[in-house]
């Protein structure tokens, strides 16, 4: 014969919630979650249910299988059950010795019988249930007081660190602002220093390409007024073939050895400049990649401070929440 605590379908006991026993329009009972699984496989035509024992058919509340009703009879025998067996001693040899006494000592913790507290717990902190009741609500009691004036500190700080969030916020986006003025204004002075070099290059080449240019229209002029003075006095020698040529050379040779010398004079004073083998140049000289890294880091930086370590914090509380335990 079976037990009445137990399901006939899943020979499970039954429970208060998900093992309820639900009984059938045919006085059958059931638990609830092998009910359910009927009407989960489909086993339910028509929003009917068909008992398994008797085969009589129970229709089905419209808020289903829950709200059939309940067997209040086998609830009250699994109370009865349970308050019995929660004030019998659970010591194999104790089985028929009822609670009557509480071991308060911090390896125990636990109700005892009579037996017990003469034996197993005899050196042990024993109190009767009524006293260690007491004692441990009042232990309780004034452990749930720290803790709500704990929790009063920890609100506080809760608030106090919800107060920083907007404040925090804001102070990030003018930090924000501020770092980005400050790389601004060096953008715009490495732009307008990169303009200004350029600029002082092309001015410089622009004066040297002048420079060159002057020099070579120089050379040019001294060129041809040598070759145009060394051609006219070599006419002259080449035609004094009579003397009245020969008169003339010689009226005129003081003007030539003049000419001469000049241009021997401002030729060799051009060729012997030592300006004329100074090859020109164009070069850039600046700072190497590391100097204006270096400088760059020097800029500034975000300085961040937060308070107490939450981590620690935690650690603390805990730590001191055991140690006064």
């Amino acid at each position: 014969m079976s037990s009445p605590l137990v399901c006939d379908l899943c020979s499970l006991s039954y429970g208060l919630v998900e093992k309820a026993p639900k009984i059938l329009n045919c006085g059958d009972t059931f638990c609830l979650l092998c009910l359910a699984k009927i009407i989960q496989d489909g086993a339910t035509p028509d929003g009917n249910i068909t008992c398994r024992i008797c085969a009589k058919v129970t229709s089905l509340p419209a808020e289903g299988v829950t709200a059939l009703p309940t067997n209040n009879v086998v609830i009250k025998l699994l109370k009865q059950k349970q308050e019995e067996e929660n004030i019998l001693c659970a010591e194999p040899d104790h089985l028929a010795q009822k609670l009557t006494s509480f071991c308060s000592s911090p390896e125990c913790m636990k109700l005892i019988c009579i037996v017990c507290s003469m034996t197993i717990h005899k050196d042990h902190d024993v109190k009767t249930i009524d006293k260690a009741f007491e004692y441990h609500r009042e232990l309780i009691l004034s452990q749930v007081q720290t803790l709500k004036g704990i929790l009063v500190q920890v609100d506080q700080k809760a608030e106090n660190v919800n107060s920083q969030i907007s404040p925090l916020k804001l102070e990030k986006e003018n930090t924000e602002k501020r770092i980005r003025d400050r790389f601004n204004k060096i953008k715009d002075w490495v732009s307008r220093r990169e303009t200004m070099l350029l600029e002082s290059l092309n001015n410089s080449a622009q004066k040297i390409s002048e420079g060159l240019v002057s020099s070579q229209q120089m050379l040019g002029t001294l060129s041809s007024s040598t070759k145009h003075t060394i051609e006219s006095i070599e006419s002259q020698l080449n035609n004094n073939s009579g003397p009245a040529a020969q008169l003339e050379f010689l009226k005129s040779t003081k003007n030539y050895t003049t000419n001469l010398n000049f241009s021997l004079e401002t030729s060799l004073q051009n060729i012997k400049n030592e300006d004329w083998k100074i090859a020109p140049t164009l070069t850039f000289e600046g700072y190497d990649e590391a100097t204006i890294i270096s400088f760059l880091a020097s800029v500034g930086k975000v300085v961040a401070k937060s308070g107490v370590n939450k981590k620690q914090w935690y650690q603390r509380r805990v730590r001191g929440t055991t140690e006064g335990e």
